[in-house]
Formats: C-alpha cells, structure tokens, sequence
C-alpha cells in the first residue's frame, strides 16, 4: 500500500556511502514511493536537515564518520520534529534490531537493500511516522 504524498513525505539517507545511499534512493525514486529524498554524510549535516526539513523517515548507516545510529537519535530527541529512524548495517542482527527497538529506533534494514523489505520498512515507517504527528496534534 502506497501512502500519498504529503508535505512531511520526507526520507532522509544518512550513509557516508554514496553507493549505499544511491541504491537506497534509486528504490524510493523508482516510482514505487512519491516520497522526497535528502541525503546528508554525517549525523551533524543530518541534524541541520532535520532542523531546517519536515522529515518524516530517517535511514542511518551504523556507523557514520563523525559518530553512531544512536548520537543521530540523541540528536533527534533535541529536535522539535520526530521523525522515526531506522537503522541500516551489513550486520543486521537480532542483537542490533533489539538494541534498535529498545533504545527508540524503529527498525533495521539489512545490507545489501532488498527492495521489498526496503519498501515494506519505510512504508510501515511513514505510517507509525504519521501516527506520531497525529498524537503530537491532539
């Protein structure tokens, strides 16, 4: 199920990867997703953009040059907008997927990207997303 696009239909791709961040955005591009793609290297750019763009799904690599998937997080806690985040690593574990989940992340994606598990996370993603903003509303 698609969801339609919105002003807050925003994916951010956090890798220092151009690769990896390009294969992701080729699969949420490719006409399956009508959702805006930002990309940023690192959790201080990705912090900028979440500061300055209504962003409603953040995909974080593990690992980034100037830190971890869970400084981003402690980072999206100071923000005014809450974005849910999922996590992406070559070493996408039942261990890493828990730490997620407990820790406030949404969920993990597998390296090398499946483009139906990609499309079935953020699908899922902007829908608890939206949720979200619901609740901050009411």
């Amino acid at each position: 199920m698609i969801i339609p696009k919105a002003a807050t239909d925003t994916v951010l791709l956090v890798s220092p990867s151009l690769t990896r961040s390009a294969a992701l955005s080729g699969i949420l591009k490719d006409g399956a997703f009508p959702f805006a793609v930002l990309h940023s290297p690192d959790c201080e750019r990705a912090l900028g953009h979440l500061k300055e763009s209504r962003i409603s799904v953040v995909i974080c690599e593990a690992l980034l040059p100037d830190g971890s998937w869970k400084d981003l997080l402690a980072g999206m806690e100071r923000t005014r907008a809450s974005p849910v985040l999922v996590v992406t690593s070559s070493i996408a574990d039942e261990s890493l997927w828990a730490e997620v989940l407990n820790l406030g992340g949404y969920d993990v994606l597998a390296q090398p990207f499946d483009r139906a598990e990609v499309i079935r996370v953020v699908e899922s993603a902007m829908r608890a997303s939206s949720d979200q903003s619901r609740r901050r509303l009411a």
